[in-house]
């Protein structure tokens, strides 16, 4: 599946990626600089970064296993995210910025005290490391594929190591995912320690014009192929279930299931945790410009991202894709984006979009370790270890603990491959409304409101992960409990040891008219997610604002920290000194030649053996990324110094 000129266009990007990153390395001065840019980053480019950190490989994998199962149902997902990034935009983004914060848990410190800084400090840790192991599952699933038969002539060459390493569970399951998980996950690291915030950005801005031009490019090759016949062919050829929902769901599950969606992402996209790339904008105004870029990406982004996976729908049976995808086991419809990108990119293309999907995933992992990280120091080490840490002790102490939670995150990240059932679309979900739902609300809603208790936020998280345990696992899909699942053992376990009979789906939604028995597969999936937010916001919120009426026999000193914190939300941020400004500048000509070095490669690649036609794939790709990174230097020449 892959060329040697693929191999040549990854060899570029991962020396490019690695350049970038000791290139911007010299900024890093201090812990600020490291986390979120000194937070002085144009909108243009923290908004680049921040749309990047929206989505990874699991938009080409997860998400196109279930468009090629279930097509434009999918779209409910994306769509969800609009209402809330609205609300973010109007209501929330400047609110980040006042701030005036390092990292998001120092506001949490600002606002709820420092015993609930701590409690977060924790209790998000091990969360990240999982959504980091996540993370590489979904990028691994798309290179394995990509990689599988040249990987696994070396994975069995090194069989012996893992017996000596005492690898746990079967040598012989240890295949190219595996593999391919490591070796990203070395990687993911090595950048994230090397380039810190500038870095990531800087590289998420050329890979954003490197994905989206390469999706055009597939899309618009796969509906010209005879067998497909444009997109009225294609319409024709799909499954009759990707217009017909009902075959899968009933209406009243759909509806609830992106309901559940909204709420989530409400709460997710608008809490004090999800600030990171906004407290890199250099003002108020910047922070709302960089919205921009997330809510076009949302509503243009999966009209593209859709069609390469709807091709493969309408020309390869799943039967095919268990026959080309082995190595994906029970999920052989996660490899249909890359299926047909093999099929109809020029040669050296597929290794130009590998590099911009692992890119895509970079940016959030990144943004897990990063927080992580940041956590860590600036909100335990810093406070409770050493106090008058000097930063420069401190920024070696980050890069450090970056390379520990690298290691962590790989572990994670094989362990979640040896027991995943469920496939990568569904997990993301459920564990999003299930780990973070809790955390979010409390974190929301202390936004704008200020009259609770400082226990207020994480007993509201107790009680929350608390509900979100118990709609996950207190709930049966059916009489008959599947002991082979994480959920169905310990249920049988609850119900043989505490002598408890646990209630089943129909007997919580049997009371509503289109929800009883009996249930689709589709539905019990949507069940979960359905009972966990509504759940854990429902009782999340109330108790929040219960917990008000104690606020007026809180310490007076924890008053005057909340009346600070707030009196901050109100003061805009001033924009840049002239010595700043003279800085961005300089920034906007670094990311322009990186532009203009990296279009031309790809332009270097029309001379690849290719049908003409396709040569004119790379005049497109590397033309458009050229002609950015040209306009960025001449707007960086016209405010140098004369």
């Amino acid at each position: 599946m892959i060329s040697k000129y693929d191999y040549i266009s990854i060899g570029f990007y991962f020396l490019f990626v690695v350049t970038v990153g000791i290139v911007f390395t010299r900024r890093n001065k201090n812990t600020s600089d490291y986390f979120r840019g000194g937070g002085i980053m144009p909108w243009w480019m923290a908004g680049v970064s921040a749309w990047m950190a929206s989505f990874s490989a699991w938009t080409f994998t997860g998400a196109a296993g279930k468009i090629y199962s279930q097509g434009f149902y999918v779209l409910l997902l994306y769509y969800a995210s609009l209402v809330p990034l609205l609300v973010l935009l109007f209501f929330t983004c400047y609110r980040f910025r006042r701030m005036r914060v390092v990292t998001p848990v120092e506001a949490i410190r600002l606002r709820f005290g420092p015993a609930t800084q701590q409690f977060v400090t924790w209790i998000r840790l091990p969360f990240l490391l999982l959504f980091g192991g996540v993370g590489l599952n979904t990028v691994g699933v798309f290179m394995s594929g990509a990689f599988d038969k040249d990987l696994q002539p070396v994975v069995a060459k090194f069989q012996w190591l893992l017996t000596v390493l005492h690898w746990p569970g079967d040598c012989s399951a240890f295949g190219s995912l595996q593999a391919v998980i490591i070796i990203l996950g070395l990687m993911v690291t090595f950048v994230s320690l090397v380039g810190g915030a500038f870095g990531v950005a800087a590289s998420d801005f050329v890979q954003m014009f490197l994905i989206v031009t390469i999706t055009l490019v597939i899309s618009a090759m796969a509906l010209v192929q005879p067998q497909v016949g444009g997109f009225s062919g294609l319409m024709e050829k799909v499954p009759t279930q990707h217009f017909h929902w009902g075959e899968f769901a009933r209406p009243g599950f759909i509806t609830m299931w992106f309901m559940a969606l909204l709420l989530n992402n409400l709460f997710g996209q608008n809490t004090m945790e999800q600030s990171t790339k906004y407290l890199m904008a250099r003002s108020d105004s910047h922070a709302r410009k960089m919205l921009i870029f997330p809510l076009a990406g949302t509503l243009i982004g999966p009209l593209m991202w859709m069609i390469p996976p709807l091709v493969a729908a309408a020309i390869h049976s799943p039967g095919e894709m268990s026959a080309i995808f082995p190595n994906l086991g029970k999920h052989p419809e996660e490899g249909a984006f890359l299926l047909t990108a093999h099929e109809v990119l020029p040669v050296g293309m597929l290794g130009l979009l590998i590099s911009g999907i692992f890119g895509a995933t970079l940016s959030s992992l990144d943004a897990s370790v990063n927080q992580g990280v940041g956590i860590l120091v600036r909100n335990f080490y810093l406070p409770v270890v050493n106090p008058t840490c000097s930063e420069k002790k401190l920024l070696i102490i980050s890069k450090l603990s970056t390379a520990a939670f690298g290691v962590i995150i790989i572990a994670f990240g094989l362990y979640i491959s040896k027991i995943r059932t469920l496939p990568l679309f569904d997990l993301l979900n459920l564990l999003g409304v299930s780990l973070w739902l809790p955390l979010a609300i409390p974190m929301c809603l202390g936004l704008f409101y200020k009259r609770t208790p400082s226990w207020s936020s994480w007993s509201t998280v107790l009680i929350g992960l608390t509900i979100s345990f118990l709609a996950s696992f207190g709930i049966k899909a059916t009489e008959i409990i599947d002991p082979n699942s994480l959920q169905g053992a310990a249920q049988l376990w609850v119900e043989g040891h505490l002598h408890i009979t646990l209630p089943t789906i129909s007997n919580v939604t049997g009371w509503i008219p289109g929800m009883h028995s009996p249930f689709k597969p589709e539905e019990v999936t949507q069940f979960s997610l359905i009972a966990a937010a509504f759940g854990v916001a429902i009782v999340c919120i109330a108790w929040f604002f219960f917990t008000s009426l104690f606020y007026e026999s809180s310490p007076a000193a924890y008053k005057a920290q909340v009346e600070e914190f707030f009196g901050r939300l109100k003061t805009p941020v001033e924009d840049l000194t002239e010595d700043q400004v003279k800085e961005n500048h300089k920034i906007v000509g670094a990311i322009g030649m990186l532009c203009i070095i990296f279009g031309s490669f790809v332009l270097l690649l029309m001379i690849v053996p290719n049908p003409m036609n396709k040569r004119f794939a790379f005049l497109f790709c590397g033309g458009i990324v050229f002609f950015v990174g040209w306009l960025l230097r001449r707007i960086s020449k016209r405010h140098e110094p004369a």
